[in-house]
């Protein structure tokens, strides 16, 4: 017992060593790029870089920000022959801005905001946290302290920092994108000193596809636009329908019969295979659980993002969804089915309620003569 209590004594005060260590490389490093009085003035930050990667030449504008509920980041990206690639992230809200607002994730809100590197280098606290030290270790051919960290998706990463300079060399993440381990690097090549702070001016990312390389040559502090983070009423009501669309999810997989009939209205319509039917919900309730006892859903994910249109009013919305369905019927896996569907919602007081759905799928359509 007491060599037990020992042991974990020792384990822990190497753990408590290892982050004081860790905040001392940090503290000394926010010293190095101007001292942390400079840095808690930096409201926002701008930047603009001409990029090159293994499909050829683009362009990445970035604008960052704080928020009462973290920090906020504008990316665009710019290609030749192709429409901007727009990604906003304002708190709890994610969504890409084009023809159409389409919510987006934490793991592409996650990719955006890695490119925001002078806000990244200003503000690793707030995008890293549970920094330890782990060792001295090579990295872009520099000498350099390691640290381990969480980041925003609470997955591990890696910030590393010149060990006789004491600046930011760079880190590694996981991919968002993908489920097994695969590594991102990202290494600062070049700093520029703007208004008494250096930031990073040369990145590049290296991943199984190649390099990236990310040459700024517009920095700009505190002089972005607060207007580009705006969350609209549509957006917000665009979240809503999406996390209506997640319920509907849910309820599948979790067989669970009242959920979603719960997402429905009272004049909720039916219309497929030529009928407009309108079941009450006790007899919707009946037959989906009957459903739900004898199916075990392995997919029902979407081919594309739902496509959402809402009325100016906010009252009324539709919603275009293509659908990849797999499931087992009695222990035998089914082939999968392809489904495509309109679902119409109206709002009550502040929630949204499915008010008809017109369902087809792949094999019930109409040929061409």
């Amino acid at each position: 017992m007491k060599l037990y209590l020992f042991s974990t004594l020792i384990f822990s005060a190497s753990i408590l060593l290892a982050q004081e260590n860790a905040l001392t490389i940090l503290d000394d490093y926010h010293k190095a790029i101007g001292d942390q009085s400079n840095i808690i003035k930096i409201q926002s930050i701008y930047s603009f870089a001409d990029c090159y990667g293994p499909n050829g030449p683009y362009k990445t504008e970035v604008s960052s920000a704080k928020g009462s509920k973290g920090s906020k980041t504008f990316f665009r990206q710019i290609r030749t022959n192709r429409p901007d690639y727009i990604g906003i992230v304002h708190g709890e809200y994610y969504w890409t801005k084009g023809e159409d607002v389409v919510i987006s994730n934490k793991n592409s809100a996650s990719m955006w905001r890695s490119h925001e590197l002078q806000w990244i280098a200003t503000h690793l606290k707030d995008r890293f946290h549970d920094p330890k030290y782990e060792d001295v270790e090579e990295f872009n051919g520099t000498t350099a302290h390691k640290l381990s960290v969480i980041d925003d998706l609470n997955k591990m990463a890696y910030l590393y920092f010149d060990k006789h300079s004491d600046l930011f060399l760079g880190f590694t993440i996981l991919n968002p994108f993908t489920e097994h381990q695969e590594t991102i690097h990202m290494m600062i090549n070049k700093w520029e000193k703007i208004k008494n702070i250096l930031l990073p001016s040369k990145v590049e990312f290296k991943d199984k596809n190649g390099t990236y390389v990310l040459n700024f040559h517009t920095i700009k502090i505190n002089q972005v636009n607060p207007d580009v983070f705006d969350v609209t009423e549509k957006i917000i009501a665009t979240k809503k329908l999406m996390e209506l669309h997640e319920l509907q999810r849910k309820a599948h997989f979790d067989r669970d019969a009242k959920l979603l009939v719960s997402l429905l209205s009272e004049d909720y319509k039916e219309i497929s295979n030529g009928k407009i039917s309108s079941p009450t919900k006790e007899n919707l309730l009946k037959r989906f659980q009957n459903y739900f006892n004898v199916v075990t859903f392995i997919e029902w994910d979407d081919k594309e993002p739902p496509v959402i249109k809402i009325s100016d009013d906010l009252t009324i919305a539709y919603m275009h969804v293509n659908k990849r369905v797999k499931l087992k019927i009695n222990e035998e896996i089914q082939e999968p089915k392809i489904y495509a569907w309109t679902a119409t919602f109206k709002q009550v007081l502040d929630d949204w309620v499915i008010t008809s759905i017109t369902s087809t799928d792949l094999e019930n359509r109409i040929e061409k003569e």
